[in-house]
C-alpha cells in the first residue's frame, strides 16, 4: 500500500494502530473505504446478514430498554458500525411498541457503505446516516455489533523485560516484485497509556495481546451521546489471560479466506481481533455506566425468546406451505437462522454486554 510506504519512509516505525487505521480506513485505498466487508464483496458475514431474525431479536431488546426508561416519546437508537444498514432495516420492520418514538441513527465511516445504506434505508423518514457519532446527549441506546474488534488496536508482546510494543517498520531490503515482505515488526518500549490497558499478569515469554486503544476511546466518546440509556456491545471477546495463553486472536479476512499476518495485504484484507474484556469493562465504568449483564449471544437471544420466534415461524410455514407465500418462507428460515446465531462455536459464542448509564 503506497500510503503506508510513504509514511514509513519518513518514520522509523509506526504503531500497529496507525498501520491498521490506514489499511482499513484510508479514503483512497482502505479496506472499508472501498466498500469491502459484510456488504459488497462479502469478505465475512455478521449476524444481521444471516437473515431477518437477528434484527427482530434486537428490536425486542430495544423495546425492553425503551419500556425500562418509561416509554419516552423521543428515543434515539445509535447503531455504530452499521455496515450495509441491514440491522437497522430489520429493527424498523419489526414494528415494536417503540416504532412511533424511535429516531434511528446509523454511524458508518465508509462512504461506500453509507451509499449502500441510503439505498437500503431510503424509505424510512426516521433514519439519519452519519459518518461519526453525533454530538448530542439524549435518552436512548447505542448498539455496537462487531464494531469493537475493528477499532484500531496496538499489539503487546511479553519479553524477559516485561511487556513491549510491537510496531511496524518498512523492510529496507524489499523491492517491488520480489518475494520479501514489504513491512516488518519491530519491538519498542510500551508507554504508560498502553501499559494501563494491559491487565496485571505475567504470561509466558512471547505471548501477545491486543491493546484496545480504539475501543477504550470509542466507549468514552459514545458515553457522552447517551445521558439516560444503555449500550449493547456484541463481539467475539475473551479475558486477557485466556487470549495470551491460546493466541490466535488476531486474524484477517480476504475473499472469504482467513489469514493471520496483517502486514501482507494492507487495504485488501480486514484486520480484526478478539476483544479483551478487561479494559472494556474498565472503560464502561469510567464513563459512568454499570454493567447490567455479560453473557453469550446464544444465552442473550434465548432470554429474548428466540425459541418462541422459531416456533412461530414453523407454525407460519406449516400454515402457508401449500401457498408458498413470503411469510411462510420467512417462517421456514427461522430455525436455520437461529441455529447459526446461537452456535456456541460461532456467532452464538460472542459476548454480549448490556451496560446502563447511572
Amino acid at each position: 500500500m503506497e500510503l503506508l510506504r510513504e509514511i514509513l519512509l519518513e518514520a522509523e516505525s509506526i504503531s500497529f494502530s496507525r498501520f491498521m487505521e490506514v489499511a482499513l480506513y484510508d479514503e483512497a485505498g482502505g479496506f472499508f473505504a472501498r466498500g469491502r466487508g459484510p456488504s459488497g464483496r462479502s469478505d465475512f458475514v455478521t449476524s444481521p446478514e444471516t437473515g431477518s431474525l437477528f434484527g427482530l431479536m434486537v428490536g425486542k431488546a430495544i423495546e425492553s430498554l425503551w419500556l425500562a426508561q418509561g416509554s419516552p416519546e423521543d428515543f434515539v437508537v445509535i447503531e455504530a458500525g452499521a455496515g450495509s444498514g441491514r440491522l437497522c432495516r430489520e429493527v424498523l420492520r419489526s414494528e415494536r411498541g417503540f416504532s412511533s418514538a424511535i429516531n434511528y441513527i446509523t454511524v458508518e465511516r465508509s462512504e461506500a457503505l453509507r451509499q449502500v445504506q441510503a439505498e437500503t434505508l431510503g424509505r424510512y423518514s426516521n433514519v439519519s446516516i452519519l459518518a461519526d457519532l453525533p454530538d448530542l446527549s439524549t435518552s436512548g441506546v447505542i448498539i455496537a455489533n462487531e464494531l469493537l474488534d475493528n477499532l484500531v488496536f496496538d499489539i503487546a508482546e511479553f519479553t524477559s523485560d516485561g511487556w513491549a510494543e510491537v510496531r511496524v517498520a518498512l523492510n529496507a531490503d524489499s523491492a517491488i516484485g520480489d518475494s520479501s515482505p514489504e513491512f516488518l515488526e519491530v519491538l519498542a518500549p510500551l508507554d504508560d497509556f498502553r501499559s494501563s490497558l494491559i491487565p496485571d499478569f505475567a504470561p509466558q515469554i512471547g505471548a501477545r495481546l491486543p491493546i484496545q486503544v480504539g475501543a477504550f476511546e470509542w466507549i468514552a466518546r459514545a458515553a457522552t451521546s447517551i445521558k439516560d440509556g444503555a449500550m449493547i456491545l456484541i463481539d467475539y471477546a475473551g479475558n486477557a489471560e485466556d487470549l495470551a495463553r491460546r493466541g490466535g486472536w488476531l486474524r484477517t479476512y480476504r475473499d472469504h479466506l482467513r489469514g493471520d499476518d496483517p502486514l501482507l495485504y494492507p487495504g485488501e484484507a480486514d484486520i480484526t481481533s478478539d476483544v479483551v474484556l478487561d479494559p472494556i469493562r474498565d472503560a464502561l465504568i469510567a464513563s459512568g455506566f454499570r454493567i447490567e449483564s455479560e453473557t453469550t449471544q446464544a444465552d442473550w437471544l434465548s432470554g429474548l425468546g428466540i425459541e418462541d420466534e422459531v416456533a412461530t415461524g414453523e407454525a407460519a410455514w406449516l400454515a402457508g406451505a401449500a401457498r408458498g407465500d413470503l411469510e411462510a418462507l420467512i417462517g421456514r428460515s427461522r430455525a436455520t437462522e437461529a441455529a447459526i446465531l446461537t452456535d456456541p462455536l460461532g456467532l452464538g459464542g460472542f459476548t454480549v454486554i448490556i451496560a446502563r448509564s447511572g
